[in-house]
């Protein structure tokens, strides 16, 4: 039986997939299972890992119908039978004493999950991602269930670094190791309805709930690709399709994982989260075709409706990031016209053009609304 099976799902990523693949055959601890799920990919990628296959017999290939990252997941899991569990993406690599690092850690000192930090990689840019102050060894339930509120804030970490903190990916599923008994006792797998968003979260804060311990090495054992701006500000039309179901998976979650709801406010200031990627995203995107008084219709809809309305009364906005803040103080005002307001200033700053004295109007307004003046407003929104 392998020490540990890494589970990479493999789409459209053939100019990526040999360096992933590469970085896991060379690993410092030989004793992996490395589980290719080729899901429907209609590129060179299902060839690429056949070959891989052939050559080494450490490697599982499984062929599927397209389905998503999170079935792709759940079938590499399903057959999976080592020790550990990590999951790769097929665009990222791992370094190569990552799996030695991570098991050792995990078997020497019998925790349930082993957490570490990243390589965060932007156009060939390596910064180091670290996501606490100093390595840990913990089986403090309350501690550990603090890390699932940094999960759903980052600005919730107990003990961030001081030199390289992270902003985000606490959820991250390619960070840490877990013991494969411990996802079958307890049923964990990732939600496909969530269609790969935020299904990574919400897989980390089930785990996380389910362990009795954790330990925590402050060395970077993988390497994240980011996406370029222009992917990530595609215009979404489904967002608030996209935010209900997440929140609905989020919800189900805290039912049975929230007795003392001591994540009630983490989890408002991730709705907040959620509620300005959807501004940004959909009502106010640039390539959103419709009306914008049918869109301001829609959005004042959405901000009465749970858990939006709720979100913006139990929020700590001491605890947000500044965008995040001003959108929460104006949600509670119920004011989609400050929204629009602040968005399309960003766009215009943005754009390099002359501020309008029509929009410089409106700019006042909304900052006198957020208790700030004009000057400082105009720099962090531009």
């Amino acid at each position: 039986m392998p020490q540990i099976s890494v589970i990479v799902p493999v789409y459209k990523v053939e100019k990526d997939l040999t360096r992933c693949v590469d970085s896991l055959i060379n690993q410092t601890l030989q004793d992996i299972e490395i589980i290719l799920v080729d899901d429907g990919s209609p590129d060179e990628c299902p060839a690429i890992c056949d070959n891989y296959a052939r050559q080494d017999k450490r490697i599982k290939v499984i062929h599927k119908k397209n389905g998503g990252v999170s079935a792709a997941r759940n079938d590499g899991l399903a057959i999976a039978i080592g020790d550990w569990v990590i999951f790769c993406d097929s665009d990222d690599w791992m370094e190569l004493d990552a799996c030695q690092l991570l098991v050792s850690c995990g078997n020497q000192n019998s925790v349930d999950v082993v957490m570490a930090d990243i390589n965060r990689v932007n156009d060939g840019n390596i910064s180091y991602v670290q996501f606490f102050d100093s390595d840990f060894i913990t089986h403090d339930s309350k501690y550990i269930q603090s890390i699932v509120e940094a999960i759903l804030y980052p600005s919730y970490c107990k003990n961030p670094s001081k030199n390289n903190p992270a902003t985000g990916f606490y959820g991250g599923p390619w960070n840490k190791a877990i013991r494969r008994k411990l996802l079958m006792e307890n049923s964990i797998l990732f939600d496909v309805e969530l269609l790969g968003v935020c299904d990574d979260m919400l897989f980390s804060a089930y785990v996380l709930s389910s362990c009795e311990s954790l330990a925590y090495i402050s060395e970077p054992i993988y390497n994240y690709m980011m996406f370029s701006a222009s992917i990530t500000q595609t215009h979404k039309a489904n967002m608030v399709n996209i935010n209900q179901r997440i929140f609905n998976a989020f919800e189900n979650y805290l039912k049975c994982c929230n007795e003392d709801e001591q994540f009630e406010t983490a989890y408002a200031a991730f709705v907040i989260r959620r509620f300005e990627e959807m501004l940004r995203f959909y009502f106010f995107n640039k390539k959103n075709d419709l009306e914008l008084p049918e869109r301001l219709k829609e959005l004042k809809l959405v901000m009465k409706s749970e858990p939006y309305y709720s979100a913006s009364n139990l929020v700590d906005v001491n605890i947000l990031q500044a965008q995040h803040k001003r959108v929460a103080k104006l949600l509670k005002m119920q004011s989609a016209n400050g929204l629009c307001t602040l968005y399309k200033f960003k766009q215009v700053r943005g754009g390099g053009t002359q501020l309008t004295q029509k929009v410089d109007v409106k700019l006042n307004i909304v900052c006198a609304s957020l208790g700030l003046p004009i000057e400082p407003c105009m720099k962090v929104c531009a």
